[in-house]
């Protein structure tokens, strides 16, 4: 994250082209809240290393809300699709 930014971001996701549901990290959360004054570093960017875990392949959307505005980024997922183990 830019140094510049000093608030909250919130990032969610949906599939624009169906049911499917779009889930970050490890255990799967609906929700990432990127708070740069948790992770300050003097002058420095900010890592938030996350995953994203789809059950299909589509069209799929970020919404990225930060104090700046909201800003969307549109991706398509391809297969092969794994299914998620259970332990």
């Amino acid at each position: 994250m830019n140094p510049v930014l000093t608030t909250p971001v919130l990032v969610r996701g949906r599939q624009l082209d169906g049911p499917g549901e779009l889930r970050f990290g490890d255990p799967a959360v609906e929700e990432l809240l990127l708070d740069p004054a948790e992770d300050a570093v003097p002058g420095g960017w900010r890592e938030y290393p996350s995953l994203t875990r789809l059950r299909a392949p589509g069209c799929y959307a970020y919404q990225i809300d930060a104090a700046a505005g909201s800003f969307t980024v549109v991706f398509r997922a391809v297969g092969p699709v794994v299914a998620p183990t259970h332990s």
